[in-house]
């Protein structure tokens, strides 16, 4: 079975690429996507998600709550 990872953020340019690289390389094969549901955030958090191969999209709804739910209804 693959997992679909959801990862709801906001202004995590910091720490996105380091995180999904690192759930890239040691998933061994068991990871199907890795989707960051952003809330709105105001530096490059979604760019450097997707550049380091998440699926990265914009949340309708901020808060964690809601940024999960966006991001489950995308898997």
């Amino acid at each position: 079975m693959k997992l679909s990872i959801i990862i709801p953020t906001y202004n995590e340019s910091a720490n996105i690429e380091k995180l999904v690289g690192f759930l890239n390389l040691y998933s061994n094969d068991r990871i199907k996507e890795i989707i960051v549901s952003d809330g709105d955030s105001s530096d490059d958090t979604v760019m450097l998600a997707r550049a380091a191969g998440a699926n990265a999209v914009l949340s309708p709804g901020k808060g964690r709550g809601a940024q999960m739910n966006y991001g489950a209804s995308l898997a």
